[in-house]
């Protein structure tokens, strides 16, 4: 199986290609050099062009203290960026997965949080993230969308680096 990954250079997109790899699949990875995922153009020939039969789309603007100074910036990458991937996969009945965040809700409560929850971000970026679910949800009727809260891998700056880092 073909699988596109969005955001390879990050932490994430470059340990899910590492792991497709590792499983035998055939994980073609894009950053911004290859793929503007805000480019309409560019997402429909690179996705057309690689022929895969699902993506796993991990680019985002994910400086959360940052988005609330670049609303527009990231606006544009999570929710437009979302959307025209969304509209090529529809087309090509391809197989999507979004990666969110629990930004998502509200941070209020006791229990862990059901997909089903109701959804209502607090910042800009939880927003972004949450109009990017819409348009998945809108577009697709084969997607998945996957909340996660802190990510960390062998690359890049992550919660467990910072706090290995910090002084005891």
């Amino acid at each position: 199986m073909r699988i596109l990954v969005t955001g390879v250079k990050g932490q994430l997109g470059h340990d899910v290609v590492k792991e497709l790899k590792s499983r035998g699949y055939t994980a073609i990875g894009v950053d911004i050099e290859e793929m503007d995922i805000t480019c309409d153009e560019q997402v429909r020939e690179v996705i057309k062009e690689s022929k895969v039969e699902g993506v796993i789309h991990c680019a985002a603007y994910t400086a959360v203290d940052g988005a609330q100074d670049h609303q527009e910036l990231c606006m544009k990458v999570n929710v437009t960026g979302t959307r025209n991937i969304a509209q090529i996969c529809k087309e090509l009945d391809i197989k999507m997965i979004y990666i969110s965040t629990d930004y998502v809700f509200n941070g209020e409560g006791e229990n862990f949080w059901k997909p089903e929850d109701v959804r209502e971000p607090l910042s800009v970026y939880g927003e972004s993230k949450y109009l990017g679910e819409l348009e998945v949800e809108s577009l697709l009727e084969k997607y998945f969308i996957v909340r996660i809260a802190w990510v960390f891998g062998e690359n890049g700056n992550n919660f467990v680096r910072t706090m290995l880092r910090l002084p005891s």
